[in-house]
């Protein structure tokens, strides 16, 4: 699999057609975000911790393998393909510049077995639209605004030190001993315990003085 010498915007002409053949879920490393993680785990009835230590490399982040093929993958398909990662909707795009002005997408040259259906149907935005991705492309950027303040944070030896940080990916780790100290349920809704787990970053980084997303 190669990247083809194509680039595309939002606008382009573009469509593609999945037929199950799976073939894209072979020799693939797919990493995995918190929020996808979260995705994944609401799919499966299992907590983002189980997800973590049951089939992402605890190193990479990324979901295992079973000779070669995803771990999600098997004889009735996706196992998680409602809540399947950016990566797998995007395909067989490949996203640059993601939430820059330079945001290209460009296309991984097809397997040869593949049984997908390529064409100029649609558009680019009309494909990610019919895969889902805006929640996933929101999540994208509201973790980049966390990376990016604790870069600061962990920049400036003479800021404060509020103490451990929270679990900055195991959302439900995080949600549920903030849940507990303050002594409330831990939110049914998976997008609710991704916009708490957020927030507690935030207040993390608040207390450590590191500057909002975007400052100087």
């Amino acid at each position: 699999m190669t990247l083809l010498p194509v680039a595309r915007t939002r606008d382009t002409a573009f469509s593609y057609a999945c037929n199950g053949c799976g073939q894209c879920c072979q020799g693939k490393t797919i990493a995995v975000s918190p929020y996808e993680a979260a995705r994944i785990a609401e799919v499966l009835g299992l907590s983002t911790t189980d997800v973590y230590s049951r089939y992402l490399d605890p190193e990479t982040r990324s979901i295992k393998t079973e000779g070669g093929a995803c771990a999600f993958f098997g004889a009735s398909g996706c196992s998680v393909h409602a809540g399947r990662p950016i990566a797998c909707r995007l395909y067989p795009l490949a996203w640059f510049g993601v939430g820059t002005p330079r945001e290209a997408f460009g296309e991984l040259s097809p397997h040869p077995q593949t049984h997908g259906e390529y064409g100029a149907d649609g558009t680019v935005a009309d494909y990610l639209r019919d895969q889902g991705t805006a929640p996933y492309e929101s999540a994208i950027e509201r973790y980049a605004q966390v990376l990016w303040r604790l870069q600061q944070a962990l920049d400036d030896e003479g800021g404060t030190h509020p103490g451990d940080p929270p679990h900055m990916t195991d959302v439900d780790a995080a949600v549920r001993a903030d849940c507990d100290a303050r002594g409330v349920p831990v939110p049914d809704d998976v997008e609710a315990r991704v916009d708490l787990h957020l927030a507690i970053l935030h207040r993390w980084l608040d207390a450590a003085a590191a500057p909002a997303s975007g400052d100087a």
